[in-house]
């Protein structure tokens, strides 16, 4: 949205009507109006606008990564339980590809958190809202 000036009406402010600044209640006149209109920046635009959208993106991300994390605890516990039966009676190449197994499934959950890490950083990077909304992460493993 943006916003005009009406002479008869007012001005126009993201579709509703003002007859006096919104900030200072002073009746509107040419001057003041060509200012405003200048210095108008829509609320969609604002640097807290931004901000906020960001700080969702963020948490978005946050959250994604986390319950991807969680849905894939058992791969982990799963590993773990084999390291432990190889340990306690397996022989060695057991052990080696437990062992293996196990340090796997733990170096995908740390490079998903790096991704996350480096996403967070990238979303920091943005400075425009249709920036932000061309953002896209999926948390995968």
């Amino acid at each position: 949205m943006s916003c005009e000036y009406f002479a008869d009406k007012g001005m126009k402010i993201e579709g509703n009507y003002w007859l006096v600044h919104p900030q200072t209640g002073e009746a509107w006149n040419d001057e003041s109006a060509a200012a405003f209109i200048a210095g108008y920046v829509p609320p969609h635009l604002s640097e807290d606008a931004i901000a906020s959208r960001k700080a969702m993106l963020i948490d978005e991300i946050k959250r994604a990564v986390y319950d991807c994390l969680e849905a894939q605890v058992w791969r982990v516990t799963k590993a773990h339980e084999r390291v432990l039966l190889a340990q306690l009676g397996g022989s060695e190449v057991e052990r080696t590809e437990a062992n293996a197994a196990y340090k796997a499934e733990l170096e995908k959950r740390e490079a998903l958190r790096q991704r996350s890490n480096e996403a967070e950083l990238q979303v920091a990077d943005l400075a425009s809202i249709d920036a932000l909304d061309e953002f896209s992460f999926k948390a995968e493993l």
